[in-house]
């Protein structure tokens, strides 16, 4: 089972002063879920059938190849809607345990299913028509069976690895939790600055921005030297993990995962290094409009607001739902449809609350075959990146949709991650294009056409840094040539530097290796999000060049599951195989293209026009 994987501090949690959310306190709404379950006595007492139902099956003698297959099929769908389910209970009261306990057991009655129906598929005759459409599934189950006949090996590195693992990332929060933030008082209001890190990067106030800032970076170094510890400790298990189970290193392991390997990821890496300098143009960009605009000697802090005068409206549910529906019209009349009817409130399909309470802090589909697709957003602050964060998981939910629509197997709705987040990094893209385009003001226009640019950095850059890094810390582990927190901070600092970061100017970026919690959460999973970054990032280019044809081959993909190898989609999503470092240089002409025109905006704005 797959979970939406966060990879960055989640903003919604964010109370903006300068953004006033009287206006959609009235917005919290509920999702009704009794389309899955009628309550949770109902969903319990079907649990408890579908396991008696799959022992049965697993215990059946006489049984053909193609009847088990279809019966773990039914049963995964079944599976599927009571992991939804308990998600979405899990994450209402992240103080109740017993769902998330329950969605442990969950996740593993279906993993049993999935195995079931492997099995089913490498009993079957190698000519059996039934088999035909889940070639690539039987192909996976086949290279299981002929895996080195060391399965006790594995199973004992895995218990011995996995805990450590989970403890490992146990302790890296515990430890972030106890971080000794700097706190201002200002105007009789309270700031911290780890919690309100995003609000005073956005706040007016210039000093309070640099204090904001500042002891952001002071609080993470606070913690240095333990999170080093951890971190090493980490890598040094997983790595051996990796080895002893004879896949190489962790990092190569992970590639391999992705349908990649080493040489491939490299080289993609390498062709992002050769734009470092559009990067650095970018941020230069940015520091001239701040200079032009009366500040005197900008830094970084003070090119993350908006331009004196303009504040970004709060938009109502219904403005966002008509946003986020006209970002789509490329996708045709039926796809916006189904996100229309998503995002209205008055279908009941978005669970969200203005204020946290026991929510959990997380955002995410609910999506499951048979039922229709709802979306849990902890907290919806009102604020621009928040309903990005909607936008994205609408994406999400809408690839449920379309599964469903294509009669996807419900074995195959699961598949590559960086595939999968490329559908809906591609959905937020486009909401950011879409307020861009329908903004009038300068201004306005430029905050958000700044939002896209920054969120293709984010894809594109911080993704490959991030990538290069956590490869770079298994090397040196591996070699024994990192072994303190001074080794990861000279690391980070070299490794920023070559995409186009400043570490000279700004030290404190050498401590970004504390901040990125996937790396002890789920390790070697970033390196995803360079790949999702640059496909979708090309989606949105090829949907406006000729949107009939991308309409059909992205459609098509989109409601099929992952029943091919991930490059064999993405090679129907481009029209052709895809060549990564090639893919690299035409995102950033787009990217450069954006640039200039923020440029513009940029000219016009210092003449004057907007204010």
């Amino acid at each position: 089972m797959q979970a939406r994987r966060m990879r960055t501090t989640a903003v919604v949690a964010v109370i903006l002063a300068m953004a006033p959310l009287a206006g959609i306190r009235a917005e919290s709404l509920q999702a009704d879920d009794r389309a899955y379950f009628a309550d949770a006595a109902a969903e319990q007492r079907a649990r408890d059938a579908l396991e008696k139902q799959l022992e049965a099956l697993q215990h059946a003698a006489g049984i053909a190849p193609a009847q088990r297959f279809q019966q773990a099929e039914a049963m995964q769908a079944q599976c599927l809607r009571h992991h939804a389910y308990l998600h979405l209970q899990a994450a209402r009261n992240a103080r109740d345990h017993r769902p998330a306990q329950a969605l442990d057991q969950v996740m593993g009655l279906c993993s049993r299913i999935a195995r079931t129906a492997r099995a089913a598929l490498r009993e079957a005759p190698m000519d059996a028509a039934w088999a035909a459409p889940y070639a690539f599934l039987r192909a996976r189950a086949l290279k299981e069976a002929a895996a080195p006949a060391d399965a006790a090996m594995d199973e004992a590195v895995d218990a011995l690895a996995d805990p450590a693992l989970d403890s490992f990332a146990r302790l890296r929060g515990q430890i972030l939790r106890s971080a000794e933030y700097p706190q201002i008082e200002r105007d009789g209001r309270h700031w911290d600055t780890g919690h309100d890190k995003q609000a005073l990067a956005r706040h007016p106030d210039r000093a309070l921005r640099e204090a904001g800032w500042k002891g952001y970076w002071q609080g993470l170094q606070s913690r240095r030297e333990p999170m080093a510890s951890v971190l090493l400790g980490l890598v040094q298990v997983n790595d051996a993990a990796a080895r002893l189970q004879g896949d190489g290193s962790a990092p190569a392991r992970g590639y391999q995962r992705m349908g990649l390997d080493t040489s491939a990821v490299d080289a993609t890496l390498l062709a992002i290094e050769h734009h470092a300098g559009d990067r650095r143009g970018y941020q230069n960009m940015l520091l001239r409009h701040a200079a032009r605009s009366g500040i005197d000697a900008p830094q970084l802090w003070d090119t993350t607001v908006p331009d004196a005068g303009y504040t970004p409206p709060v938009l109502a549910l219904p403005q966002l739902r008509d946003t986020a529906a006209d970002a789509m019209q490329h996708l045709g009349p039926a796809y916006v449809g189904e996100l229309r009817a998503l995002l209205d409130p008055a279908n009941r399909r978005m669970d969200l609350a203005t204020e946290r309470g026991d929510r959990s802090l997380d955002a995410f589909p609910v999506s499951a075959p048979g039922v229709p697709a709802m979306l849990f957003v902890g907290v919806r602050s009102g604020e621009l990146e928040s309903d990005v964060e909607i936008a994205h998981e609408a994406g999400h939910a809408l690839h449920g949709e379309w599964m469903q629509r294509g009669h996807a197997s419900p074995l195959q709705r699961n598949g590559s991650p960086w595939l999968t987040e490329a559908f809906a990094i591609y959905n937020e893209l486009r909401f950011r294009d879409q307020l861009y385009q329908q903004a009038q003001d300068p201004r306005a226009k430029a905050y958000y056409l700044k939002s896209l640019l920054d969120d293709m950095v984010l894809q594109l850059f911080t993704s490959s840094e991030e990538a290069q890094l956590e490869q770079s810390i298994y090397r040196g582990v591996a070699d024994n040539t990192l072994g303190t927190a001074d080794d990861l901070d000279a690391l980070t600092g070299q490794v920023l530097a070559r995409f186009g970061q400043d570490p000279e100017h700004y030290p404190q970026l050498r401590n970004s290796w504390i901040g990125k919690r996937l790396m002890y959460d789920d390790p070697n999973y970033l390196v995803n999000y360079l790949y999702a970054g640059l496909l979708a990032v090309q989606l949105y280019v090829q949907d406006q060049r000729d949107p009939e044809r991308f309409r059909q081959r992205y459609l098509a993909v989109l409601g099929e599951g992952f029943d091919r190898a991930p490059n064999e989609q993405v090679a129907q999503l481009l029209g052709q195989a895809p060549d990564w470092p090639a893919l690299v240089d035409a995102d950033l002409q787009v990217f450069n293209q954006l640039a200039a025109q923020l440029r513009a905006l940029h000219a016009r704005i210092e003449q004057g026009q907007g204010a």
